[in-house]
């Protein structure tokens, strides 16, 4: 009788225990589709932003270069391309070319033009000049440096000006004009970038707080 109740006990533990074991099995694969599912979304969410993050970056422009390069032509270029890029892109310079006035570093934008020089050409422009300064014709190069130099080919004769390209300007370009301040300059440039580029220096005063009377007193030191 003794050895009877020690094996009905002994079955009940071991029903007892399966029974625990399937409950416990259960219960994992009750929450492992939830924990799938919130991975899965972790993931996608990833994937959403990698997608977006690229499409930012593969953003396409068009950039037209000229001048002593060995293809000059238009080109589409990432939008965060430097100017030494455009030019790489065209073959390089070619041996005449005269670079000292270009700012080879500079970020290019959509619609730009690149105008490489040659030596010659820089030679004639400089005119009476005797120091090498940034001697861009006022031909609207998108490459040059912000302070570019004028000159009135039928008299031979040479301005030097602190012109501002409104249209390629930094916050602190702007800063250095008269009754630009920090605000404004801000301003101008939030301005460019939604509405686009400016066609001509009197679309500045589109930009709010950009009046008459502060164009009156800028407009000789801007271009575009």
């Amino acid at each position: 009788m003794k050895k009877f109740i020690i094996f009905i006990v002994i079955i009940v533990v071991l029903i007892g225990g399966f029974t625990i074991m399937n409950n416990s099995n259960s219960v994992v694969e009750a929450s492992a589709p939830s924990s799938l599912k919130k991975n899965s979304n972790e993931n996608e969410e990833i994937k959403k932003k990698d997608t977006k993050d690229a499409k930012v970056e593969n953003t396409k422009i068009k950039v037209d270069i000229k001048g002593s390069v060995v293809s000059p032509d238009v080109y589409e270029v990432d939008s965060n391309a430097r100017v030494i890029d455009v030019i790489n892109i065209a073959g390089g310079v070619t041996e005449d070319a005269d670079t000292d006035s270009i700012n080879l570093s500079k970020k290019v934008a959509d619609e730009d033009v690149i105008i490489i020089y040659s030596r010659e050409e820089m030679e004639n422009n400089k005119k009476s000049y005797e120091e090498k300064i940034e001697y861009c014709k006022n031909d609207n190069n998108s490459a040059c440096a912000t302070k570019v130099v004028t000159f009135d080919e039928e008299s031979n004769n040479s301005n030097e000006t602190g012109v501002i390209n409104i249209n390629t300007a930094t916050v602190e370009d702007f800063m250095k004009l008269s009754g630009i301040g920090e605000t404004k300059a801000k301003s101008i440039i939030e301005y460019r970038d939604s509405v686009g580029k400016f066609n001509s220096i009197e679309d500045i005063k589109n930009v709010s707080g950009i009046g008459d009377s502060i164009f009156d007193k800028i407009k000789d030191s801007i271009t575009i």
